[in-house]
């Protein structure tokens, strides 16, 4: 797991933990875990064999540096895990939509059984939204803007946090042998403010021997497919990610 990786669990770990009525001190906690983590100019991931190592981060304590262990060696925590039995899985989405914080979300949940995005539309056009403590039909008529713009939006990533992860994978494809040249293109390469996926392409001899590592690696949590010349995955972080082998008259 990345930096980023790390910091986006340890984010989604304080909106369950307010979505639970936990204490705001923990929750605070980490989401300023989540700050520094993303901050740090050192991958955590080569920390977490020192003693103490993680624990000299800012606000670091025993606690959050296993679960930083936990994330970097098995891609969870058993408190992630517990938490996520806790409410329907689109529950946490509804956090990403404009007005909406954990508070409200939970209110939804309780009080109109809102679980999901297709829920929230429902409500919001029979106008079921706007009675509701704290609510009221400006920020119902908000929440509809906010949906009707989230398609083009979800599932894409900020370049910053997709920078480490296609830096990451291009090196690791850069050392199989055989391989002459690897370039992320598509919206990465254009600098694009948010990616929606990394298109990586190599320029190689076999191109078995650059799928076997690309698609075994611990960050995939999916393969979505795998062929002669192309592969493509989807991350643990929830990025797509495809590889394209070319030959050297092909590769621009």
């Amino acid at each position: 797991m990345t930096n980023p990786d790390i910091a986006r669990a340890f984010e989604r770990l304080a909106m369950l933990l307010e979505l639970d009525g936990a204490n705001p001190f923990r929750v605070r906690a980490y989401r300023e875990a989540a700050r520094v983590i993303g901050e740090a100019a050192e991958p955590l991931a080569a920390k977490v064999d020192e003693e103490d190592g993680l624990e000299e981060l800012p606000g670091i304590g025993k606690d959050l540096a296993q679960k930083i262990r936990d994330l970097v060696r098995t891609g969870t925590t058993a408190l992630y895990e517990d938490m996520k039995k806790k409410f329907p899985p689109g529950l946490l989405e509804l956090t990403d939509v404009q007005g909406l914080g954990p508070k409200r979300v939970r209110a939804l949940f309780d009080r109109l059984g809102i679980a999901s995005r297709a829920d929230l539309e429902r409500a919001a056009r029979a106008g079921a939204l706007r009675d509701l403590p704290g609510f009221g039909e400006k920020l119902e008529q908000k929440i509809l803007r906010s949906l009707e713009r989230a398609p083009a939006d979800i599932g894409r990533m900020l370049l910053a946090g997709a920078w480490p992860v296609a830096q990451g994978i291009a090196e690791r494809l850069r050392k199989v042998a055989g391989v002459e040249q690897v370039e992320v293109a598509g919206s990465f390469r254009r600098r694009r403010e948010t990616v929606g996926d990394l298109d990586l392409l190599v320029c190689g001899k076999h191109s078995e021997a650059v799928m076997e590592p690309f698609v075994s690696h611990a960050d995939v949590a999916d393969i979505l497919g795998r062929g002669e010349t192309k592969s493509s995955v989807k991350l643990k972080s929830g990025l797509q990610v495809d590889v394209r082998v070319v030959p050297r008259e092909s590769f621009g």
